[in-house]
């Protein structure tokens, strides 16, 4: 409820009274007052529904330009992701599981043949006798033939044995996470240093070209006894020709 001092005020100013035709407002009472209030109170109006047109109009807009509708949001292309089929000329390699076959107190030694020159390692029977085993069969099935060593770290170690990584296919089926299909038993564990041969997947066999701690995850089941100057050029892609198994 206003207050007295704003009583007199308006009676102050208001027509008829005395001092009207002497006492001018000035300021914002003087542009609020008479015609001048029409026209701001018409103005504000005028102004209002301008604003809230052009909000309903164009609101709607505005705020959907930052969100994904139907008239901005382009779906991702189906076939940006998609993963390249296979060719049907690869297969996938699932053998059966070897049986036990190797003797343990014979010494057998493997032939790794490749364009470089022979690698001559003589295999751990004794140490890692499932790991040999399991050596010996895949390379007496040719399995190792026309693959590829797919990871080389030069001066730290030589992968090969991926099914997927041969000649043909490692450019667009070598993942590097291949197997023969079954699972095998793991020999002790233990020391892995130059010249060394561990395996991992079932087939992948690697040999070590440095001492490392990284290796002493994986059983010790072979070592090079000749050709380890050729393991220090291999080579990523390069082939293995073959792998020969002699007993001793």
């Amino acid at each position: 409820m206003p207050n007295q001092q704003s009583k007199r005020r308006r009676k102050k100013y208001q027509a008829g009274s005395a001092y009207a035709g002497d006492v001018k407002p000035t300021g914002v009472l003087g542009f609020l007052s008479g015609a001048n209030m029409v026209k701001f109170i018409f103005i504000g109006m005028a102004l209002a529904l301008a604003v809230g047109g052009a909000a309903t109009i164009f609101g709607g807009n505005v705020f959907r330009s930052s969100s994904h509708n139907g008239d901005n949001f382009v779906l991702p292309d189906d076939n940006a992701n998609a993963t390249e089929e296979p060719d049907s000329e690869f297969d996938v390699i699932s053998l059966p599981q070897p049986v036990f076959s190797i003797d343990p107190d014979a010494t057998y030694v493997a032939t790794i043949r490749t364009a470089l020159g022979d690698i001559e390692v003589e295999l751990l029977a004794g140490q890692a006798p499932n790991t040999v085993n399991n050596f010996v069969y895949l390379a007496n099935e040719d399995f190792y033939d026309g693959l590829v060593f797919h990871h080389v770290a030069s001066g730290f170690s030589a992968t090969a044995g991926d099914p997927a990584c041969s000649a043909e296919t490692a450019t667009t089926h070598c993942v590097g996470d291949g197997g023969p299909g079954y699972d095998l038993e793991d020999d002790a564990t233990g020391e892995i240093q130059t010249g060394s041969l561990g395996m991992a997947n079932g087939s992948q066999f690697f040999i070590a070209l440095d001492d490392s701690s990284q290796f002493e995850e994986f059983a010790s089941f072979g070592r090079v006894v000749s050709g380890l100057d050729v393991a220090a050029q291999l080579v990523a892609n390069t082939e293995i020709q073959s792998i020969d198994i002699a007993v001793q």
